[in-house]
C-alpha cells in the first residue's frame, strides 16, 4: 500500500469553491444576539394594523393611578407640541417626543408619544385613543401652571418599539360628542374662571384659571420663518371674538395646522390660560401651560356661534313709501313728467 501522499503547495493558493450549506448571518457590533438583518427588519417594518394581544380595562381619566396596569382611554387632545429632549434622554432607537395632553368628562392626562419614523398628524379637538401598560405620576415643575398641573399622571408610550402600547386617531371624530363639554362645567352655573376678552386683556390674564370663549372670525394663511434656534416653524394668524372686542390668535409649530378644520363664524374656540402680548392690538397664543377645547359642548357657545352668525346677516331697512305725500295718479296721467334728483327726494 502506498503511502499517502501530502498535499503540494500550489493547493493552498487555488480558489475556494463556494460552499452549498447556507452562510450565519453576521451579527452586530455589539454582539446583543441580534444580526444586523434582524435589526432593520424590526427598526424599519413597515406599517399594520395593530390588534392588541392582552385584554386592557376602560378607565376614566380621572380614576387612573400611577402604576403597572392594561389600560386604554378615549380622549380628546386639547394641546401637543414638540418637546425638546437632549440625546441622552431619547429612547434608542427614537427620533424625537411629542407631548400631547389629552382629556375626558373626569379629567386630564399628558402623553410623551416617542416616535421614530411615524409623523402623527395631530389636530386639536381630534378624538385619540391610548393603549397603555404603565402609568406614571405628574410631572413636578415651576414652570408647570395650575391648569397644566389638573392632569394628574403622565403616559410615556413608543408605539414602533413596544407592541403593548399604541396611539390612534379616529377618523370620524367630528361625528362624536364624547368629551364635549369643558372640564367643570355645569348647566346650572357659569364655568370657573370665564371671563370675557376685554376682561381678560385688561387684566384677567393675570389669572391661571383664566378662560375665554372665542368665535373665529378669519383664517390667515401659513407662513414659515426661521426662529433664534435656527428652526424653521409655520405660523397661522386667526382672528377670532366675542361681544366684546376682537384680537389675533398665533399658532405656532405644529399646532398651526388645527386652523385648517375651522370655520369662520361657527368655531368656537374655549382657551384656558392662553398666553397674551399687548402691542397695539393684542395677540393671544397657545403655550405649553394652555389647553384649547374646539367646539365644546354649552350654552355659552352656542350663544356666541348664533351671535357670530346674526353678524354675517346684511341688515335691510324697509321704509314704506309714504302717503299722502305724493298725488301718484297725476304723476302718472301728467302731460308733462316731473324729473326728481335723489337729493331733491331726500329733502
Amino acid at each position: 500500500m502506498a503511502p499517502p501522499q501530502s498535499p503540494s503547495i500550489q493547493s493552498f493558493f487555488q480558489p475556494e469553491t463556494p460552499s452549498t450549506q447556507p452562510a450565519v448571518a453576521a451579527q452586530d457590533e455589539d454582539d446583543n444576539g441580534f444580526t444586523t438583518t434582524e435589526v432593520k427588519a424590526f427598526l424599519y417594518s413597515t406599517p399594520h394594523a395593530w390588534k392588541p394581544r392582552i385584554q386592557y380595562d376602560d378607565i376614566p381619566i380621572g380614576r387612573l393611578a400611577p402604576g403597572s396596569r392594561c389600560v386604554h382611554l378615549v380622549a380628546r387632545v386639547v394641546n401637543f407640541y414638540d418637546q425638546p429632549t437632549s440625546t441622552s434622554n431619547l429612547p434608542h432607537p427614537a427620533r424625537r417626543c411629542l407631548s400631547v395632553l389629552v382629556r375626558d368628562d373626569t379629567g386630564m392626562i399628558k402623553v410623551k408619544l416617542w416616535y421614530l419614523k411615524v409623523d402623527y398628524q395631530l389636530r386639536l379637538g381630534q378624538l385619540v385613543s391610548v393603549w397603555t401598560t404603565l402609568i406614571s405620576g405628574a410631572e413636578t415643575s415651576r414652570s408647570v401652571s395650575i391648569t397644566v398641573q389638573n392632569a394628574a399622571c403622565t403616559i410615556d408610550i413608543f408605539p414602533e418599539r413596544d407592541s403593548s402600547c399604541y396611539f390612534m386617531v379616529h377618523a370620524d371624530e367630528n361625528q362624536r360628542t364624547l368629551s364635549k363639554p369643558p372640564l367643570g362645567y355645569s348647566r346650572d352655573k357659569q364655568l370657573p374662571g370665564l371671563m370675557t376678552l376685554m376682561g381678560f386683556v385688561e387684566g384677567g390674564h393675570d389669572t391661571a384659571t383664566a378662560k375665554v370663549l372665542l368665535c373665529v372670525k378669519s383664517i390667515g394663511g401659513r407662513k414659515r420663518f426661521t426662529n433664534k434656534k435656527g428652526v424653521v416653524v409655520d405660523v397661522v394668524h386667526v382672528m377670532v371674538f366675542d361681544d366684546t372686542c376682537e384680537a389675533t390668535l398665533a399658532l405656532h409649530g405644529r399646532i398651526a395646522k388645527s386652523a385648517a378644520d375651522w370655520k369662520a363664524s361657527y368655531t368656537v374656540l374655549l382657551l384656558s390660560n392662553p398666553g397674551l402680548r399687548s402691542d397695539k392690538k393684542p395677540t393671544l397664543s397657545i403655550n405649553a401651560n394652555t389647553y384649547a377645547d374646539v367646539d365644546p359642548c354649552m350654552g355659552e357657545a352656542e350663544w356666541l356661534r348664533a351671535f357670530a352668525q346674526r353678524l354675517t346677516t346684511r341688515e335691510v331697512v324697509h321704509i314704506p313709501f309714504p302717503e299722502g305725500v305724493f298725488d301718484v295718479q297725476a304723476a302718472i296721467k301728467a302731460d308733462v313728467g316731473v324729473l326728481f334728483t335723489l337729493a331733491e327726494l331726500d329733502e
